[in-house]
């Protein structure tokens, strides 16, 4: 979702840290929608799911999410998400930076996921190389390690594991295996 404010804040001109930004906020309103490919985002309507993982965007949502008014907009957005799909019978996944520690202090189950930045490089540049975008593996690195320093050293709502939450290293297992892991924790067994 900060993401897609990110694309906001590119295709409009306005830098997160000007006063021009406060005008961006009303104009936010972001759906996610499930389909078999996946989580498809919508910001105003518009599907922009492909366009929110360039570097660039990458960068930028670090920008944004430093911004409390922007992070408040998000945290309303997300819990009406919640709200909405839990009153229609569903459960409710989520994931982000903050969700177990800001979204949803009282979540029932709570997973905080690590990876070897190293790992996590590799992996973003094979998510975009099989989009066919160019991918610099080292530029990816760096990219991510100066944006898990801003989102850890934030003000409002820093990345940090909730007290509460269950840590997996998926450094070395699949994601087939964190997802058996994280049904384990739920269905009462432990995590190998």
């Amino acid at each position: 979702m900060y993401r897609a404010v990110a694309l906001l804040s590119l295709q409009r001109g306005v830098e997160p840290e000007s006063d021009k930004f406060d005008r961006l906020i009303p104009q936010i309103n972001i759906k996610l929608e499930q389909s078999e490919s996946g989580v498809h985002v919508f910001l105003n309507g518009e599907d922009v799911s492909e366009r929110i993982r360039s570097s660039e965007v990458s960068d930028m949502s670090s920008r944004v999410s430093k911004r409390l008014d922007v992070r408040n907009r998000m945290v309303e957005l997300q819990r009406q998400m919640a709200d909405e799909a839990m009153r229609a019978g569903m459960s409710v996944v989520m994931e982000g930076r903050d969700i177990g520690t800001v979204v949803f202090p009282e979540a029932q189950f709570k997973f905080f996921l690590v990876a070897d930045p190293r790992v996590r490089a590799k992996r973003r540049a094979l998510q975009m190389k099989e989009k066919g975008l160019e991918a610099d593996q080292e530029k990816l690195y760096n990219e991510l390690i100066e944006r898990d320093e801003r989102d850890a050293t934030r003000t409002h709502s820093p990345l940090t594991r909730a007290e509460d939450a269950i840590e997996i290293d998926t450094s070395v297992v699949s994601f087939e295996e964190q997802v058996e892991n994280i049904i384990a924790v739920i269905s009462g067994n432990e995590v190998d």
